[in-house]
């Protein structure tokens, strides 16, 4: 049977059962959508079809004929005749097997269209490398693969297909909250910041800072959570330390000692918590690059191969300006290309995105040193990219006169966030890792009201 064949069955089975609340028809509807038909005229018999179910409406020849009618689609659509001929041929008994032919078609020829659109970009003369171009191809189609697995269209969808979908994340999100959450940072203050949603998934988080304000802990506090407390699989990709470096910072941070043990000596106690921490990491599902100058392109390789194995909840890059940009008359052109990328990648994986950004010196000549987006603009279109921008400061930097039990105090001030609240969460920064406390009281400090841009 080939894939119209298939389409007439399944349509002819769908009038035929009548009843669109039965098992039948919902697997029907899971499998294919309105754009898996090949036929334009099958198109849009199935979306009528689709529409009078979710209107709790029986389907039978008659009432979908009115409906055709109404519409002024019953002559492009075969008329009555075209229907009771669809019903003859039905077999609601292999209607599921024949909705699986009609998917697969589809996949078939998506691909067959990637496939040719990517031997066209291939022999185009755009100055970009060959290497560029294969890593494209290999997007594509990853791109492809991924989709046909969780049967997403790409492209124009109608809302019925997005409306059936939103039912039912939102049934399951009462069913179980906890599991419908977002992602949590790890920090409870910033999540409360944040707000009830916490991180979606599907987004970039930017974290920017001018040197030794914390990145790299704030880093290595959203690795902890995601790998050791959410159970999630983490790709980080370290371009300024090396991974052994990052994996001791990480080691520090779980067991709560102080770095300088590995090189002056620690008591038991202090080693029987980093070994604790060591069995932790061993069983987690934490990956590290720290290969040199890597490629937008090489991170969504590597990850893509990390995701056909399990799902991965976070992907980290310390730090963008280290990457291996594309060409561009502007440094703002070429990474905008690898930020839309890195977002592009987290809605393809429906996972989270951290990207560390080290800000320009510029902000360092005003009075408020305090970091806002537009510091990262010489780094691409951020702004418009990210999904959440948290800025962070350290008084203590600038300030000579903090005491010194204090110039760890740092804020983490979350500036944009498109799920949620924006506002200033406070940590003291120990041994390299973030602690959480509470906004300072010292007269060195000034408290600061993050969406007023004032002390």
């Amino acid at each position: 049977m080939n894939y119209y064949e298939s389409e007439q069955a399944v349509i002819g089975a769908l009038i035929e059962i009548g009843d669109m609340s039965l098992n039948a028809p919902s697997a029907i509807f899971g499998l294919v959508k309105q754009a898996s038909f090949a036929s334009m005229q099958h198109q849009v018999i199935f979306q009528n079809i689709k529409q009078m179910a979710a209107a709790g409406e029986h389907v039978d020849l008659i009432t979908l004929d009115a409906r055709l009618n109404n519409q002024g689609k019953s002559d492009m659509t075969g008329g009555f005749a075209y229907l009771v001929d669809l019903q003859k041929i039905a077999s609601p008994s292999n209607a599921i097997a024949h909705a699986k032919i009609v998917r697969d078609s589809a996949i078939e020829r998506k691909v067959n269209d990637e496939l040719n659109n990517a031997m066209a970009m291939l022999q185009e003369k755009d100055g970009r490398s060959i290497y560029e171009k294969v890593g494209e191809v290999e997007s594509m189609i990853s791109s492809i693969l991924d989709r046909s697995i969780r049967n997403e269209s790409k492209g124009l969808v109608h809302c019925m297909d997005i409306m059936d979908k939103w039912s039912e994340e939102m049934e399951n999100r009462f069913k179980d909250p906890e599991a419908s959450k977002g992602f949590s940072t790890g920090y409870k203050g910033l999540d409360d910041v944040i707000g009830i949603k916490l991180v979606r998934p599907k987004s970039l988080v930017v974290v920017g800072a001018r040197p030794k304000m914390g990145k790299t802990a704030m880093l290595a506090g959203m690795v902890k959570s995601f790998s050791l407390e959410q159970n999630k699989a983490v790709a980080l990709f370290s371009l300024e330390m090396p991974s052994d470096q990052i994996m001791e910072r990480m080691l520090c941070e779980r067991a709560n000692v102080n770095g300088d043990m590995f090189y002056q000596g620690g008591t038991d106690e202090e080693f029987a918590k980093v070994s604790a921490a060591m069995g932790e990491y061993k069983n987690s599902h934490v990956y590290m690059d720290d290969t040199a100058g890597i490629t937008v392109n090489h991170v969504k390789s590597e990850v893509r191969k990390l995701a056909k194995k399990q799902d991965v909840g976070l992907v980290a890059i310390d730090y963008l300006t280290l990457m291996e940009a594309e060409k561009a008359d502007r440094n703002d052109l070429a990474y905008g290309v690898i930020t839309k990328e890195l977002k592009k990648l987290a809605k393809e994986l429906d996972c989270v995105v951290l990207l560390l950004v080290q800000l320009n010196r510029s902000l360092e000549g005003r009075t408020n040193k305090r970091p806002m987006p537009s510091d990262s603009r010489d780094t691409g279109q951020i702004e418009q990219d990210c999904d959440i921008w948290i800025g962070l400061y350290r008084e203590a930097v600038y300030n000579d006169e903090i005491p010194k039990d204090q110039a760890g105090l740092t804020e983490a001030i979350v500036r944009l966030n498109r799920h949620g609240g924006t506002g200033t969460a406070y940590f003291d920064l120990k041994n390299g890792y973030f602690v959480e406390s509470t906004m300072p009281t010292t007269s060195g400090f000034a408290a600061y009201d993050s969406d007023e841009d004032e002390y």
